[in-house]
């Protein structure tokens, strides 16, 4: 079944942005619906559209950098999914 997304309204500042996609950045999954705020419905990214695909690597260009300088490997990733996925962000 599509993934339906809705153009969201709401303006979030970075923080906020950084906070909704922190579970997506680091295993490509959003188990607890934080994206859904932001008109994403799909808990894979892997597995959802082209779409939210494309939002995603936008979302990682915009909120990579900071998500890299808060993030520490740990036992179960050695790196985020985001960065294996899309490469060092801009």
């Amino acid at each position: 079944m599509p993934v339906k997304r809705r153009a969201s309204k709401q303006r979030f500042s970075d923080a906020a942005l950084l906070e909704a996609w922190r579970g997506p950045f680091e295993c490509g999954c959003d188990f607890f619906g934080d994206l859904e705020p932001l008109g994403i419905e799909a808990r894979s990214i892997l597995e959802a559209s082209e779409d939210v695909m494309a939002v995603a690597r936008e979302a990682w260009e915009h909120l990579g950098a900071a998500f890299m300088a808060e993030w520490e490997p740990s036992q179960v990733r050695e790196k985020p999914w985001a960065l294996e996925q899309f490469g060092e962000p801009n």
